[in-house]
């Protein structure tokens, strides 16, 4: 019996610990802002606000990732016409959805106010 409980309590910490990295996902959020530029156009304005950011980053084709030191987002830069393209803003953050939301609204704001300066 005493052999029994101990099999049962060893069984249940393992799941325990099976179960813990599910519980510390980090929370994600997502937007996207139709902007009137080309996908390099938006590439470079992604490029500029990270640079505004000053936080690490790295560079694909169509996207640009930067890390935090809490979290990370991705800017994707998709084509929508001749002379428009979609930017997708995706970021996480270790405890928050707030967070993570409001961070994806500064991020397409500023993507999307970008176009004024742009075009002066």
């Amino acid at each position: 019996m005493k052999r029994h409980l101990c099999a049962i309590a060893l069984a249940s910490l393992g799941l325990s610990f099976l179960s813990l990295p599910a519980s510390a996902r980090p929370e994600i959020a997502s937007g996207d802002q139709l902007l009137t530029t080309d996908i390099d156009g938006c590439l470079a304005r992604a490029d500029r606000l990270i640079a505004n950011l000053g936080v690490q980053s790295d560079q694909g084709s169509i996207d640009r990732t930067g890390y935090f030191e809490d979290g990370a987002f991705r800017i994707l830069c998709y084509g929508a016409g001749d002379d428009s393209s979609l930017a997708v803003v995706f970021a996480t953050h270790e405890q928050s959805t707030e967070v993570a939301s409001s961070f994806v609204q500064m991020m397409l704001s500023e993507l999307s106010s970008s176009e004024a300066v742009s075009q002066q």
